[in-house]
């Protein structure tokens, strides 16, 4: 028979009721402490002599003295009354993501934008949630969702449904990376026509892959074949070998947080609106981590007032 098996016959309130005598010293104060009479008192501090085979309590007409016996099990009692407690608490505190862990796959930077913006947000309301990331490519991040090392992706790109559920968070307007000697370097916006004949820095790895099929499908559509050289570096890497005159690149607003030697960030501009790509959030939906909800609860306010406060045809500012 299991140990919780065997307690079911310790009801709470007679515990409960051992504690008040021990504190008050009599079984009259404690029935007042109590809320019943003290007949109830000694009805319930008999019963469990009886389960436990021992007294706890010597009776006489000044009150009551635990036994030795009755000392240690009030102790442990207490010890235990007090863990109780702190385990509720913990479970509440994790029920609105007060303590836990909030794990996140990205494959941008959070230097700047609504990402930035909601995990600096979720970590002021919910200080006491650890979180943890990791930057890797999407099909190990997806991989890592699955498999529940991680709790949700931020990405760039419209959402996958195929992965779980998912939700747009924003549209990050993209920039132009050039250096600052570039002859674009001045220029307050960039079109498509004005770097079709320039040769574009792509990473090789995390989110390399999808800025260059990126390119590949707007030049397409000029009927243009894109010049790209790609990089085996991490953006950081990249964006210095913009600085040194070797190329220019892509980036979107996640990324321009950072100043980088001899580069400055032109905005990018289609038909006379800023150019922007769509950046997304997934997550599995049996996932039922209280501090993933909050956090998507978050995001799901950011995005919404970022909506409505976003105006497409805006030149975003430049960044050096």
């Amino acid at each position: 028979m299991s140990i919780w098996r065997q307690s079911k016959f310790f009801e709470v309130h007679n515990l409960e009721t051992v504690l008040a005598v021990a504190e008050a010293g009599s079984f009259r104060k404690a029935g007042e402490l109590l809320g019943i009479g003290q007949s109830a008192v000694t009805r319930r501090i008999q019963k469990l002599e009886d389960m436990l085979g021992v007294s706890m309590f010597e009776r006489n007409t000044t009150g009551a003295r635990l036994t030795l016996a009755g000392q240690n099990f009030a102790d442990r009692l207490r010890l235990l009354s007090i863990e109780y407690l702190d385990m509720m608490c913990a479970a509440q505190s994790a029920g609105t993501a007060g303590n836990g862990q909030l794990r996140m796959g990205l494959t941008a930077s959070i230097s700047r934008g609504t990402l930035r913006e909601v995990i600096a947000k979720f970590q002021t309301r919910h200080a006491n949630v650890v979180l943890s990331f990791t930057e890797a490519d999407l099909g190990e991040l997806m991989t890592s969702l699955s498999h529940r090392s991680i709790d949700v992706v931020g990405a760039v790109g419209e959402p996958i449904s195929q992965y779980g559920d998912m939700m747009l968070l924003t549209r990050a307007p993209l920039y132009i990376a050039v250096g600052d000697d570039h002859p674009l370097a001045q220029r307050r916006c960039v079109e498509w026509s004005d770097v079709a004949a320039m040769t574009f820095l792509v990473s090789a790895d995390v989110i390399g892959p999808t800025i260059h099929d990126y390119i590949i499908r707007k030049f397409s559509d000029f009927g243009r074949q894109a010049s790209i050289e790609v990089q085996r570096m991490r953006r950081e890497g990249l964006i210095n070998l913009v600085g040194l005159g070797l190329g220019i690149s892509l980036v979107c607003e996640q990324w321009c947080g950072v100043r980088y030697p001899n580069v400055v960030f032109v905005p990018l501009m289609e038909n006379g609106k800023a150019e922007t790509i769509p950046f997304s959030l997934t997550w599995r939906p049996e996932n039922d981590n209280p501090a993933l909800r909050r956090f998507l609860s978050l995001a799901r306010e950011v995005a919404k007032a970022d909506a409505a406060f976003s105006a497409p045809w805006q030149i975003p500012d430049r960044l050096p």
